[in-house]
């Protein structure tokens, strides 16, 4: 995530008649935030088949003299590789302020001062080393507030279940666990479903203590960390489906693609609920055979993953006692138990 914070300084003159000041910011960015005195105004963000600009449009309170007025620009990420690259910008294109009917005060030829990314990542106050360095507020009445550090610790759930962060209370943010970042999270941007796309977010075991995890998350939009939870996911089904004309990994150039199974640690492949070289129906969820299947299919994949934590079966006739229907194009669907 890219945050470019620019600042400008604007003298206001109050009317007699009490107009309003309507500050208006054009940007091509994916996110803004926008600060009048270090008062926090509002936000605005686009979405994935909207227009290539966004548009902050609101009515603001000026005092009498010097503002400063803050706008945080926000990239989630960039294009990086396509036709006519160096044409592409983003960020902000416009700012103006209008106070009434007077005429639009332009502010892009104003002296504006910039910072690259927040304060608080560039201190590293996610890290346990530098945490301490700032003074933190203990949450007693929460209000949700954008753009809030907050910090706790955890101790880690006991055995060898996958451990993953609930952020579904959460808005739109990052998250570290012990100095390490588990990544972006924008919980609050629905899938068409009305549900959050992703609400749980796995943390690596190796980023694990067994007491005093340091969890610290940046909340840009608001939210309420207080029913963050820490849970386990049991992971008791893998599956893979991989067609004959897919690349192999790179690791395995010239070699013929593969389907990759492997049960988290502790466990191993007890059963295989289905495995079709051939022309299989369906995906990992509801599957069946189809018109070509190769009859030594389950057989094959039980001899080379049973009882195994991980396991890669070749997607080639050879493997499976030859072509099963010569001229149709294969895959390989396999669903399989961990215990």
């Amino acid at each position: 995530m890219l945050t470019v914070l620019l600042k400008c300084s604007y003298e206001y003159r109050p009317s007699d008649d009490g107009q309003l000041v309507l500050l208006n910011v054009e940007s091509r960015a994916h996110v803004l935030h926008a600060f009048v005195n270090t008062e926090y105004i509002g936000s605005v963000h686009g979405s994935h088949d909207g227009p290539g600009n966004i548009i902050l449009n609101m009515n603001i309170s000026l005092k009498e003299g010097q503002n400063t007025i803050s706008l945080l620009s926000v990239m989630v990420g960039s294009p990086d590789s396509d036709a006519h690259m160096e044409r592409r910008s983003f960020g902000i294109r416009k700012v103006s302020i209008q106070q009434g009917q007077q005429p639009l005060h332009l502010l892009n030829n104003e002296l504006w001062g910039y910072q690259v990314g927040l304060y608080g990542e560039g201190k590293r106050i996610y890290t346990q080393e530098e945490a301490s360095s700032v003074e933190w507020t203990e949450i007693n009445n929460l209000t949700y507030h954008p753009l809030t550090w907050y910090k706790t610790t955890f101790a880690a759930p006991v055995g060898n279940d996958a451990v993953a962060l609930n952020l579904t209370s959460m808005g739109k943010g990052e998250v570290w666990v012990n100095g390490e970042s588990i990544g972006r999270y924008w919980v609050s941007f629905k899938a068409p479903s009305g549900q959050p796309s992703q609400s749980l977010y796995h943390v690596p075991q190796h980023f694990l203590k067994p007491t005093d995890n340091l969890l610290v998350l940046v909340e840009e939009i608001g939210g309420n960390p207080l029913e963050i939870t820490v849970n386990t996911v049991s992971i008791t089904t893998v599956c893979g489906n991989v067609n004959e004309l897919s690349s192999p990994a790179l690791h395995t150039q010239g070699k013929d693609p593969e389907v990759r199974l492997r049960c988290q640690r502790g466990k191993h492949i007890s059963a295989i609920e289905f495995a079709s070289y051939g022309n299989p129906a369906g995906d990992c969820t509801t599957f069946s055979t189809g018109s070509c299947h190769a009859a030594l299919s389950e057989s094959v994949v039980k001899q080379a993953c049973i009882g195994k934590r991980g396991c890669s079966i070749p997607v080639s006739p050879a493997k499976f006692g030859g072509d099963p229907c010569p001229g149709i194009q294969k895959s390989l669907l396999v669903v399989a138990s961990c215990r």
